[in-house]
């Protein structure tokens, strides 16, 4: 007898034994039993032969299967709980060792466990390599950016590989940095990628005197963006749509037109009013830098991104020489980080 003959076995006692219990009506009962005798068995796989049967029958003796099949997964369903509970013939209750309360998943989203992830600012430092004597870089692992809910609009999330450090800015500005490999010095390298909130944006990075738009008119990555192509001897790529972790948001590339910079310069404050600069890209045209304006929910994300291999402005004010391929082992790795970004739920709304 085919597997299918058997399962038309089972519905058959199930009509005899179990119908005092969960009665089915009299003519679909009937047309049940009229109708398995003559059902097609084909051969498939899984549902599909339960699909297969169902649409072999008339419409009344198909209610009836369908009714007869939730029943029995029912007492099935009953059985295999009670089985699991009592360890016989399935899992064994976890001792406390391995309670699911005690096991920390990775944090592969916002319904990540909280305790999973550690804000960078209380990070174990490690070696940034084996040439590292000390102890000058975050053990690999998940990250939060340092601050709560009173600084992001939302819970934010990276994976950091081995060899990166944290540079923070102020309330709302986080930064990333990589810091070891070909930064023999382990000084810092000042090549990473940044994260601010938004407050107030200047209307030019390099002329303070220019002033600023209020938050209030660039409160949406549309306005933000446009701000910032609007930037005097700087230029963007027209901006492309994203989505960061589910969140909508836009991405374009920054350069500034001349190879004469202005310094650090300042492009805007964070939501809590810090400063932030204009570093790398306002030091002159090879510092292109990746912008991504991601709606949170709560509030915008600004993450800024070095998209060059060269020397950092940073590193060469600290000595380092000028090389076209400094850092392009590390482009990688900043991409990862990137794509490994998770954003949580968005902050509470303050009370009126």
């Amino acid at each position: 007898m085919s597997q299918n003959d058997d399962f038309i076995g089972h519905l058959e006692d199930y009509l005899h034994e179990f119908d005092g219990a969960t009665p089915l009506p009299d003519h679909v009962r009937d047309a049940v039993h009229a109708e398995l005798p003559r059902t097609r068995q084909v051969h498939r796989p899984g549902p599909l032969r339960l699909f297969t049967m169902l649409s072999n029958t008339s419409s009344g003796a198909r209610l009836g299967l369908v009714a007869a099949m939730f029943v029995v997964a029912a007492v099935l369903g009953v059985a295999i709980l009670n089985n699991d509970r009592s360890g016989i013939g399935g899992t064994a209750p976890p001792t406390p060792a391995q309670s699911p309360d005690s096991v920390i998943s990775p944090s592969v989203g916002p319904t990540a466990a909280a305790s999973a992830v550690t804000m960078l600012g209380d990070g174990t430092y490690v070696a940034c390599d084996a040439t590292d004597t000390g102890k000058g870089c975050l053990k690999p692992g998940t990250y939060q950016l340092t601050g709560g809910l009173d600084e992001w609009p939302a819970t934010v999330t990276a994976d950091l590989p081995a060899g990166w450090i944290e540079w923070e800015g102020g309330t709302g500005w986080d930064a990333v940095l990589v810091n070891g490999g070909a930064d023999a010095n382990y000084g810092g390298s000042g090549w990473g990628v940044m994260f601010t909130t938004v407050g107030a944006v200047h209307r030019d990075p390099c002329d303070g005197s220019k002033g600023t738009i209020p938050a209030a008119q660039v409160n949406t990555p549309q306005k933000l963006a446009a701000a910032i192509a609007a930037w005097p001897k700087f230029t963007t790529t027209a901006p492309q749509a994203i989505m960061v972790d589910g969140h909508t948001g836009l991405e374009f590339t920054l350069t500034r037109t001349t190879e004469t910079g202005c310094g650090s310069g300042t492009s805007w404050t964070t939501a809590s009013s810090a400063t932030v600069d204009a570093y790398p890209f306002a030091y002159g045209s090879k510092y292109r830098t990746i912008v991504r304006i991601v709606d949170t929910g709560g509030g915008l994300l600004v993450i800024r991104a070095a998209d060059f291999p060269d020397t950092s402005p940073f590193e060469l004010q600290g000595g380092e020489a000028q090389s076209a391929t400094r850092h392009a082992a590390d482009l990688p790795k900043l991409q990862a980080i990137l794509d490994s970004v998770r954003i949580g739920a968005p902050a509470p709304s303050p009370s009126p």
